[in-house]
């Protein structure tokens, strides 16, 4: 569902953006977003495992650029403005870490159940923020979010597909 927020969103961007992946696992968020254009592009996650698992998948598909770190979420501080930011956490977290994100002008969260859908809605609504989608699949839920006082979004221009004609996503 992530992923496919990413791709919409950034579709038409011209290169350079940027993107945090609070939670990055895999690193698939931050890894796609340099296919997708994107300039710099920080993985975050508490598990060492996981950020060996992201820079491995990296060099595995041969992608440049994306810079992987160990931390906490709740001690996270954005160091500078950034264009979009991913989280796949688990609501409550997110809940917590919502005020943090107001140097992002694009939010993807997702990691929301279902039952907590009303919950989430009304904090991001307390931090000024905007439901621009959402998606569903079985019990979980994503969002797509904004500052309601953005009023734009990086230059748009046509991004590559890290190197190649980038398909829309099904």
């Amino acid at each position: 569902m992530s992923l496919r927020f990413l791709e919409q969103l950034t579709r038409r961007w011209k290169r350079g953006w940027s993107l945090v992946d609070l939670g990055t696992g895999s690193g698939i968020l931050a890894l796609a977003a340099k296919c997708f254009g994107a300039g710099l592009v920080i993985g975050v996650d508490n598990d060492p495992a996981a950020i060996s698992m992201a820079k491995s998948n990296a060099r595995l598909n041969k992608i440049r650029g994306a810079t992987f770190q160990l931390g906490d979420v709740h001690r996270w501080n954005p160091a500078q403005k950034t264009d979009v930011i991913t989280a796949n956490l688990y609501s409550d977290l997110l809940i917590e870490t919502v005020p943090k994100l107001h140097g992002s002008g694009w939010l993807i969260l997702s990691g929301i159940l279902r039952s907590q859908k009303h919950e989430f809605v009304r904090a991001l609504q307390r931090n000024h923020l905007d439901v621009v989608d959402m998606k569903r699949r079985g019990k979980w839920m994503a969002f797509l979010a904004r500052r309601t006082s953005t009023l734009g979004t990086p230059d748009h221009g046509p991004a590559n597909f890290c190197g190649g004609d980038r398909p829309p996503l099904q």
